[in-house]
């Protein structure tokens, strides 16, 4: 059996391999080492890690196949959205990519349509408010890429409307509790600006409150109550 490598290149990406397993092996003119690695596809093989590295093999096949495929022949391979949605189906379902676990790993999925044809994604895209520079972001953080659940946001925004943090005491996002007031209170961060609520003396109340606040000023900030957003439209 071989042994592992110090200097390991294990979780590194050459091509569509991403390397997962390694071990050395002598041969006549030193050694040589093999890896095991996992294509974007989930196809697994296991090949001299030399062969991946020089790029005489860059995925399972797939990358050839969707060049012949006319499927693929939209001349976009090299159009941001195409990183963006490759990126998307990697992480819902790879379980070898970095992020899977906070995603395919959560059981969050790609719709068919967009897992089938990037040229449907595409269009959806520029029909519902993409431009270069922002990201796609769930509205629902425990539902899954589909058109009813996505849209396009700024880093800033996409970063505000993160899961609630595992530390977050609160259950409420955007809600925090003050010691020295011995109550909750909740702020809210936009334009450069941070606003932070009066105390309330449960999470609850400041969570319903920060809420009102974002409806009326029309903010992006997912709400920890959506069905007020329909209350106030009464």
């Amino acid at each position: 059996m071989g042994t592992r490598r110090k200097d390991s290149v294990l979780g590194n990406k050459y091509g569509n391999w991403v390397i997962v397993e390694e071990e050395i092996f002598p041969n006549g003119y030193g050694q040589y080492v093999m890896a095991k690695c996992c294509c974007e596809k989930g196809v697994i093989k296991r090949q001299r890690l030399d062969t991946i590295k020089s790029g005489r093999s860059l995925s399972c096949g797939c990358s050839k196949r969707e060049e012949n495929n006319p499927k693929y022949k939209h001349g976009l391979n090299s159009h941001c959205l195409y990183s963006i949605w490759c990126d998307i189906k990697k992480r819902c379902t790879n379980r070898f990519a970095q992020n899977y676990k906070h995603y395919g790993g959560r059981g969050i999925t790609v719709c068919k349509e967009w897992q089938e044809d990037f040229e449907i994604f595409y269009d959806w895209c520029l029909s519902n408010g993409w431009r270069k520079g922002l990201e796609i972001d769930r509205e629902n953080n425990d539902g899954n890429y589909e058109p009813s659940n996505c849209r396009f946001v700024t880093r800033q925004i996409n970063n505000i409307n993160q899961r609630k943090r595992k530390d977050n005491t609160s259950g409420y996002r955007g809600v925090s509790f003050y010691k020295k007031e011995t109550n909750w209170k909740y702020n809210i961060s936009y334009d450069k600006k941070r606003v932070v609520g009066k105390s309330f003396k449960t999470a609850k109340q400041a969570a319903i409150v920060r809420d009102i606040f974002i409806i009326k000023n029309d903010l992006p900030h997912k709400l920890n109550f959506p069905e007020l957003q329909l209350w106030s439209s009464l």
